[in-house]
């Protein structure tokens, strides 16, 4: 068998999100600009967040030896956010990332930028904030584009590596975004959805157009006589790529989807912001082949941000 048939699926952001391999089907290869709960609507802000996502492949031939792979997909990523007016404001991300494949075919480690984006977001309902105003609603609907400003030509032992496990696309893609928050008192209801758009890169080879959303619960809860404000969290993922295409040709296991169950925490004090989040698998179905298992594992995320 071909190394490429063992090379795991990054999804994404991915959901950012980004030949055959369980990275193309669901890890880096899915994700996308997912905002989660917005620090503080009406400011400026910038800040880090890491993330971790791991992927699991395996083919069983009968009468052959057992091949596998484990990668692990980290992403470090500097943030923020800047208000133009009083409704238009962008967002910029600019991502680095250290990816990693351990299995029987190959033990690889890439590290560096990724591909950056920014998005403007026009906020279209945003109810004033008053001791009269039980009900608060934001929604802002959003579009922007993202760079190839990552590797997406790196070798391995003379061999060009597997295209989902590349830092960065080579394409110039386009993205588009919509956020709602609705609260009434102390508990509050997070929708969020962001699609990518993917063209080709120099090589003819394209992304399938991946997409995400999700819906979180939370509660506000701050302390009395401090500074010190708690929103814990709970709620569903879903994250769904199509099949890439290699010269206008349906690559084989490639795209798929899935849907995660998260937790989280977010804690401001002053002017900080520290976030904690964690999703497992409640359902994950990829476009492999029937000799290949394909399984996503937990994703683990932490943010610091400052307004």
């Amino acid at each position: 068998m071909k190394n490429k048939s063992l090379y795991c699926v990054g999804l994404l952001w991915l959901l950012v999100s980004l030949p055959a391999s369980a990275c193309e089907v669901c890890g880096c290869a899915l994700g996308g600009n997912s905002y989660g709960i917005l620090p503080q609507f009406n400011t400026n802000f910038v800040g880090l967040r890491w993330r971790q996502s791991r992927f699991y492949a395996e083919m069983n031939h009968p009468g052959e030896a057992r091949e596998f792979s484990h990668d692990t997909y980290n992403q470090l990523e500097l943030w923020g956010r800047v208000y133009l007016t009083r409704r238009w404001q962008v967002f910029a991300f600019v991502p680095y990332a250290v990816n990693h494949m351990a299995g029987t075919e190959q033990n690889v480690t890439t590290a560096g930028l990724g591909d950056a984006s920014a998005v403007v977001n026009y906020t279209v309902l945003k109810t004033p904030d008053s001791a009269a105003t039980t009900w608060r609603h934001v929604l802002m609907v959003g579009a922007g584009v993202k760079v190839p400003t990552g590797h997406f030509r790196q070798e391995d032992k003379g061999l060009l590596l597997n295209p989902n496990f590349q830092r960065g696309t080579g394409s110039v893609d386009g993205l588009a975004s919509a956020v709602y928050t609705v609260r009434y008192g102390r508990v509050g209801l997070n929708l969020d959805a962001s699609y990518k758009f993917n063209t080709a890169n120099p090589q003819q080879y394209r992304f399938g157009n991946q997409g995400n959303a999700s819906a979180q619960v939370f509660y506000w809860h701050t302390w009395k006589g401090t500074e010190i404000s708690l929103l814990p969290n709970a709620g569903l993922y879903y994250e769904a790529a199509r099949r890439h295409t290699d010269e206008g040709f349906l690559q084989a296991n490639t795209g798929g989807k899935a849907c995660l169950f998260s937790v989280g925490l977010e804690t401001y004090v002053r002017r900080f912001t520290l976030g904690v989040g964690y999703k497992t698998p409640v359902w994950q179905r990829f476009n492999s082949e029937d000799m290949i298992e394909l399984r996503s594992d937990g994703r683990t995320s932490l943010s610091l941000t400052y307004n």
